[in-house]
């Protein structure tokens, strides 16, 4: 059985499946070869990842697992800021360690104030902590690349199963095309709506007709800025399961059609 602070206990298959799915989000949001730190309680199948360098936290002087938790926040953020200037680029938070955020609340408030959250799934948080040498205080955001269709394809891939119909808000650029085997459908933002129904009721209407999640490319979201009734009712109506920030984001239309 595993088991975290604050958590209920995993079996030993539920645990295997956690990393599987931490392992999937990992390879489709980190460039091969990146240096990541996870925090892994020593456990070695969580660094298992042969394209990436893959390091616990905390480690001690010799690189493997500190064998405890941080004392406090002050002691978790001093240990990542050594991590990191000597070359961690990506940190990884399991689904099991969430408590982290809660427990050490000046540690989680370091990574808000300093780092971009790269992904929040139900199976972990990735946050990006720059490249060796860079100072977070005061390097400019990095520029976020434009995702191919094929990265969100593979991403929602290991997400969903093959049988689920999905619906694409797209914008200019066609993606639901590509993502076959997927059962993908588009909904325009870019559109004008005249003569035709607003694009929330068009959700609905899907959503009553089978559709099982939408997906939200992260290349529509000023797109979403013009669409506020749109925008609005996802937010309120459908729940997130997982946001990939240089891809996508993920949402459940189950609570949709139960209104």
């Amino acid at each position: 059985m595993i088991h975290e602070r604050g958590n209920p206990p995993l079996s030993d298959l539920e645990y295997a499946e956690l990393v599987a799915r931490i392992h999937a989000t990992v390879a489709g949001a980190v460039s091969p070869g990146s240096r990541v730190l996870f925090i892994s309680k020593g456990d070695p199948a969580l660094l298992d990842q042969p394209s990436l360098t893959s390091a616990h936290f905390p480690q001690n002087g010799a690189g493997a697992y500190a064998g405890h938790h941080p004392r406090d926040s002050a002691e978790a953020t001093t240990e990542l800021e050594r991590l990191r200037r000597a070359g961690a680029e990506y940190l990884v938070i399991p689904a099991t360690a969430r408590w982290w955020l809660d427990f050490y609340e000046r540690f989680a408030g370091h990574l808000s104030d300093h780092y971009e959250l790269l992904v929040e799934s139900d199976s972990c948080l990735i946050y990006r902590l720059g490249r060796l040498g860079q100072d977070p205080w005061e390097a400019p955001a990095t520029h976020r690349p434009r995702a191919s269709v094929e990265q969100i394809r593979d991403y929602l891939e290991s997400l969903l199963t093959a049988e689920s119909s999905v619906i694409v808000l797209e914008g200019a650029d066609p993606v639901s095309v590509g993502l076959a085997p997927l059962r993908a459908t588009r909904l325009p933002v870019h559109e004008p709506h005249t003569g035709g129904e607003p694009p929330f009721v068009e959700l609905k209407r899907r959503a009553l007709a089978g559709a099982d999640y939408l997906i939200v490319p992260h290349s529509v979201d000023e797109l979403l800025d013009g669409e506020l009734e749109l925008a609005e009712g996802i937010e309120s109506s459908c729940r997130k399961i997982a946001d990939q920030s240089h891809l996508c984001r993920v949402f459940d239309l189950a609570g949709l059609r139960a209104r």
